[in-house]
């Protein structure tokens, strides 16, 4: 058994080497142009609630940069749909995010994009507008979190 353990130790050895060796850098790391682009973005300001949590969940992953030179605008429609599924009463949160990435000095567009996702929350519970707005936060996360890999991966291929 032993020396199986040993072959395994080295292979594991021998990835972590070659990985280090092929120029492998994070993309958000320290000093990383996409680290760099990124701390230079600021969000449109919000209109409604919604955006307002968008725009809170993009500042938390970007930081709040009142000075950059990029602003990342965006578009973001949610929908609500009845779902009729045997005796549960549920309902479905449809959201999509348009976005634009404009270079402030010369209104070029860096770089656009959509995402979208939905939730859903059950109506048959005590406080329906309670399950609703949760059900949109959490939609309104995941399309955060789709727009910043969105986003991301498109910088990266500049």
């Amino acid at each position: 058994m032993r020396p199986l353990r040993a072959i395994y130790v080295s292979a594991a050895l021998f990835m972590i080497g070659s990985l280090a060796g092929c120029g492998f850098t994070p993309i958000y790391g320290t000093g990383s142009s996409i680290s760099q682009t990124l701390s230079d973005i600021q969000v449109a300001p919000p209109g409604n609630r919604e955006e307002y949590l968008f725009v809170r969940g993009m500042e938390e992953r970007l930081t709040r940069n009142s000075q950059a030179q990029k602003t990342l605008r965006y578009n973001l429609s949610l929908s609500e749909v009845g779902l009729d599924i045997r005796d549960v009463s549920r309902s479905q949160v449809i959201g999509k995010v348009n976005y634009q990435l404009f270079d402030e000095a010369d209104g070029k567009v860096l770089a656009s994009g959509a995402v979208e996702s939905f939730t859903s929350f059950s109506t048959d519970d005590d406080f329906p507008t309670l399950m609703r707005n949760s059900a949109q936060e959490r939609l309104i996360n995941i399309l955060v979190d789709r727009v910043m890999s969105d986003l991301t991966a498109k910088l990266a291929m500049d």
